[in-house]
């Protein structure tokens, strides 16, 4: 498949945190105009590498590229992410 095919290239990702390694190499490719969903047991990663694909958290290491470029300002504005927490307004 051609990189002008992908919309998500995910290559070597890594993350850890002082008391656990989340994301130990994944590697995921994800072609345009496909939809995909992301399964696992609690506390297997999925949380961090949506957050790591959207930068709200920086990887370790690994290359990230949403069609074929680097992640960036212009990047994150093609992506959209709900988070799992609720963000409320009190009057809400």
């Amino acid at each position: 498949m051609s990189s002008a095919n992908q919309a998500l290239v995910v290559r070597n990702l890594k993350k850890g945190y002082p008391k656990v390694e989340a994301l130990k190499g994944v590697d995921l490719t994800l072609p345009q105009g496909e939809i995909w969903g992301l399964l696992g047991p609690n506390g297997s990663g999925k949380s961090t590498l949506l957050k790591c694909i959207v930068g709200l958290v920086n990887p370790d290491g690994g290359e990230i590229r949403i069609h074929g470029n680097a992640r960036s300002r212009r990047t994150k504005a093609q992506i959209a992410f709900v988070p799992e927490i609720e963000n409320l307004y009190r009057w809400m």
